[in-house]
């Protein structure tokens, strides 16, 4: 399973020595970059965007999380080779010192002299009792994800219907241009298309086997069109997914002659023309929410706000504050990809998966009832 290398909030890549994207470790256990969590600054405190802990320590006294900048990171104690455990009173719970390494609880009690932690890398030491140490709740999601879940893509397809475990449809709905049709690709091939890719008109399809939880599960895509003249009928076709993915793009979709002018502004008028925007783009990504929610006839559904082409930096135009913020208006979870490098998509078909087969635990071996799928005939009177 691939590494997660970046940070929890803004998404992008942790890097040593960029004093910018330092993992860094709060007392609550969740590692953040330096940037985000200056931006998380309250009054000299700082609020975590993910459990609201609040911790006032400054920024520079707080841990290094040297286990997310280790390329060959392993979820097993360096000391005693074992696993760490993702429970939190667990001898093996995964704690870190202040000198950024991480080790079991077990082996931190067992090497500790003169009621000194004493780290096996650095020689450093430390004073706090070992259940004062902060749990490295990154280690701990690594471990969940490689060895509890084992989400992977499936290489052969199952010819054997009876060795499904799960069915589940997903749709892509969004704007034309968004990156849907890439994604979809993406998806089925683990290839970028290509920047020269056809808009879906109607409708198009493609599936996949993956493993999650020691169970198979058959994932169809459907990529609808984009163009808002194919509403309803785009949202029709997905009258029976379970969950719907709805795509937008980080980077603007205009004329030549739009690009330019917003290149070409400076101040007050650049920041107008991208509140314009984004304005613009929630308003086309409402449209389609309320397409799909019109049309979709399941009374359970899980739907993911996807912003697209997160590769693009250059060229961004919705900033990730304001993507958020309509994300949590909706209730809906947030991620950023990039259907050409393929980050986060692989992160996004588990996160929805794990979901899927929590609300759905009935649906083993069922067929989807969904255009291109083999119903479920039910007897009439």
């Amino acid at each position: 399973m691939s590494k997660k290398t970046g940070c929890s909030f803004c998404f992008e890549d942790f890097k040593d020595g960029d004093p910018e994207h330092i993992p860094k470790i709060m007392k609550c256990g969740d590692t953040f970059c330096v940037k985000c969590l200056k931006s998380f600054l309250v009054e000299d405190k700082i609020i975590c965007p993910t459990c609201k802990a609040v911790i006032t320590e400054k920024i520079d006294e707080m841990p290094i999380n040297k286990y997310v900048l280790n390329p060959e990171k392993k979820i097993i104690c360096d000391i005693c080779l074992g696993e760490y455990s993702n429970k939190l009173t667990s001898k093996k719970t995964p704690r870190i010192l202040k000198c950024g390494d991480t080790f079991c609880t077990e082996c931190l009690k067992e090497s500790r002299k003169d009621n000194k932690n004493i780290c096996i890398f650095c020689g450093k030491e430390s004073c706090e009792e070992v259940e004062e140490l902060y749990i490295n709740k990154y280690v701990i999601e690594e471990y969940e994800h490689e060895v509890l879940l084992n989400f992977q893509y499936m290489e052969k397809e199952i010819l054997d219907i009876n060795k499904l475990n799960y069915k589940f449809s997903v749709g892509l709905m969004g704007e034309s241009a968004g990156g849907k049709t890439s994604m979809a690709h993406y998806f089925y091939t683990g290839e970028y298309l290509g920047p020269n890719s056809i808009s879906t008109i109607g409708l198009d399809y493609h599936f996949k086997f993956v493993t999650c939880k020691n169970k198979i599960i058959k994932i169809t895509l459907w990529d609808t069109a984009g163009q808002e003249k194919f509403g309803s009928l785009s949202a029709g076709y997905l009258r029976g997914a379970q969950a719907l993915l709805l795509v937008f793009s980080l980077t603007p979709i205009w004329s030549d002659g739009d690009n330019k002018k917003y290149k070409e502004a400076i101040g007050k008028e650049k920041l107008e023309i991208q509140k314009n925007y984004t304005e613009k783009t929630f308003k086309t990504v409402s449209f389609w929410l309320t397409q799909f929610d019109t049309f979709n006839n399941q009374e359970k559904k899980i739907i993911f706000l996807i912003g697209n082409k997160c590769d693009d930096e250059e060229n961004r135009i919705i900033n990730l504050k304001d993507a958020k913020k309509f994300a949590e208006k909706y209730g809906l979870k947030y991620f950023e990809t990039s259907a050409k490098t393929g980050k986060n998509i692989k992160k996004v078909f588990e996160s929805l998966t794990l979901k899927l087969m929590e609300i759905y635990p009935s649906e083993a071996r069922k067929t989807s009832y969904v255009l291109g799928e083999t119903k479920e005939r039910k007897k009439c009177c």
